[in-house]
């Protein structure tokens, strides 16, 4: 592709640092899966840590099933890290291709949409993470992975909605310019 000047398009090095932090990135998120994943074994053979964290009863004032509620949360926390995999695997790609020299490819525009939907149901889940958190107690603090409203994360939500109407245009416009000549 040619750029305005005349020159080929140069991607620059800060995507090869990107790609390079998506994976670090990625990495992260297996990790924290792992670590989840053998939490869930290690904290059912030994429950005392959860009875010393925990200050939550049943409404009859029987012990509350803190297992399954340590367990809620921690499902909540691999779907928001497995959403988070999936978006950067969308993004991964995204740059890859702009990489490439193809910034207006078509099918950009749809993975910027997906994006922006993965990115809602991270904040989303975000929220709801946070909120169970603050139900479960002081105790269970560790468990808001940066939950509550992000302002930053709604903004990062509305541009990916809004470039992905950016490269829908773009890519209709090298369309049709592929077209004429």
């Amino acid at each position: 592709m040619v750029s305005s000047t005349g020159r080929p398009w140069q991607s620059g090095g800060i995507l090869s640092v990107t790609r390079a932090a998506i994976r670090a990135v990625t990495a992260l998120c297996w990790l924290g899966v792992l670590a989840a994943l053998c939490a869930l074994p290690v904290v059912y053979f030994d429950r005392s840590w959860l009875q010393r964290s925990a200050d939550i009863a049943s409404p009859a004032g029987t012990p509350a099933p803190l297992f399954l509620y340590f367990s809620l949360g921690l499902a909540a926390i691999v779907a928001l890290l497995v959403i988070s995999l999936v978006f950067l695997r969308h993004l991964d790609r995204f740059v890859r291709a702009v990489q490439g020299g193809h910034p207006f490819a078509h099918g950009h525009a749809l993975r910027l949409r997906r994006m922006a939907w993965l990115m809602l149901a991270m904040e989303s889940l975000s929220i709801l993470i946070g909120l169970y958190a603050s139900w479960m107690g002081p105790g269970f603090a560790w468990m808001e992975v940066g939950g509550g409203l992000s302002i930053t994360g709604m903004i990062a939500v509305l541009m990916l909605f809004v470039m992905a109407r950016v490269f829908a245009a773009g890519s209709a416009m090298r369309e049709d310019l592929d077209g004429v000549v």
